[in-house]
């Protein structure tokens, strides 16, 4: 960060220590991006903290004159703000420094959180404190200093957990008032683009910043209430489906808990669809849960394809080993991870994997579908690899189901 040190504006700090007769301070802990060098390598956490550069040039644009942005050389990842007194003879208030720190949360966090948001399945925790001492002559500066900081940690941990006890609350008041919706992204035939189908795509609250779905389940994960969340996501999902007015098949993602939840095991089932019939639904389950929850998904499929559900997995391909597995479950359909459609008309081994995957879909019955096709050249690289069927921004993205035309007559004839 292109910052002083701690260290570099000590004599200042000392200096106004003595003319103010105090010394107030705000932090920014952002440790928590740190998990994204460990994950990512040096060079991404690098180009993350490139990006995050801009905003604290912005941030000291803001300042006020007098007031002092550094960062702690103990830890390259935490800004110190030191806020100097307006005028003298000025009222000093609580409540003024911790605008100032709502202030600093609100312009850093959000901006942060969407630079994070490709390495990080929740949102990136910026962790604001407030601290304020008052000068004494009995004690060192630089030991008045290091007091200042450690309230500034107290405030940080406490308003942390009353921010994390908040948001516990508002994931709450989402899944008990059932304030998910539901996208529907078209699943089509590539070569005439013909619809066959639409996947339901969980959103939190319109607007808020947990309508991505990283984010949303990122949060439940954090609480332990993604059962609960999944619960509610999946029956707002039919009820969004009824409101398209669209009759083609609906791919439902599930968790290992769907197939063991008693509300939608057995009969039980049909309360959700509602007049859908179970063979124009198909449940989709992620390769890695497969694989972790062999023998639950093995036991319970079978009510489920009784009624005339079917199955699909999902993300097939994305690093696990369970291909021979996977085709002996009956699975109807096996949707090719997106990373290995990524740049695929460039990438020989992605093609050789795919194509391994549609052959084996062949020997099996099942259909293939690849996700994430973005471009022409993936499409037409995947159209010769004889991919039949796609998903993807090149096809259309998710749609909110308020904006959804039912097809007329005149569609469906043409």
């Amino acid at each position: 960060m292109n910052l002083p040190t701690l260290r570099e504006v000590e004599s200042e700090l000392s200096r106004i220590l003595r003319e103010d007769g105090a010394l107030a301070a705000v932090s920014v802990d952002l440790s928590a991006l740190a998990r994204i060098e460990r994950s990512f390598g040096e060079a991404a956490y690098q180009g993350l903290m490139d990006q995050i550069q801009p905003l604290l040039d912005e941030l000291r644009h803001r300042l006020r004159e007098g007031d002092i942005l550094a960062r702690d050389e103990r830890g390259t990842d935490r800004l110190l703000l030191f806020v100097t007194r307006r005028r003298s003879g000025t009222i000093f208030k609580f409540g003024d420094l911790r605008n100032v720190a709502e202030r600093l949360e609100s312009f850093l966090a959000g901006r942060i959180a969407r630079l994070a948001m490709p390495y990080l399945r929740e949102r990136a925790a910026v962790s604001v404190g407030y601290g304020f001492v008052v000068y004494s002559p009995l004690e060192s500066p630089e030991r008045q200093v290091a007091r200042v900081l450690e309230e500034c940690r107290s405030s940080s941990v406490l308003r942390r957990s009353v921010q994390e006890r908040e948001n516990r609350e508002w994931l709450l008041e989402i899944i008990y008032n059932r304030e998910v919706w539901t996208a529907f992204q078209p699943i089509v035939e590539m070569e005439t683009r013909r619809v066959m189908g639409h996947e339901g795509l969980s959103r939190g609250p319109r607007g808020s910043e947990v309508e991505p779905p990283v984010q949303l389940f990122g949060l439940a994960a954090k609480n332990g209430l993604v059962e609960e969340l999944e619960r509610a996501c999946r029956r707002q999902a039919f009820v969004d489906w009824a409101g398209t007015g669209l009759s083609d098949r609906l791919f439902i993602n599930t968790v290992p808990a769907t197939v063991r939840d008693p509300s939608f095991v057995g009969r039980g089932v049909l309360d959700y669809v509602g007049t859908m019939s179970p063979r124009m639904i198909t449940l989709e389950i992620n390769e890695r849960q497969v694989i972790e929850n062999l023998n639950l998904y093995r036991e319970a499929m079978h009510a489920f394809l009784d009624l005339g559900f079917t199955f699909a997995i999902d993300d097939v391909g994305a690093g696990y080993s369970g291909l021979e597995t996977m085709a002996n479950l009956g699975a109807s359909y096996f949707k090719v991870d997106m990373g290995l459609i990524r740049h695929c008309h460039q990438k020989r081994v992605n093609r050789q994997v795919i194509r391994a995957i549609l052959e084996m879909a062949k020997g099996v019955g099942a259909t293939v579908i690849a996700e994430g096709i973005e471009t022409a050249d993936e499409a037409t690289a995947l159209q010769e690899l004889g991919m039949r069927y796609g998903q993807g921004y090149h096809y259309g993205r998710p749609l909110d189901p308020r904006l959804i035309r039912p097809p007329t007559v005149a569609d469906t004839s043409s």
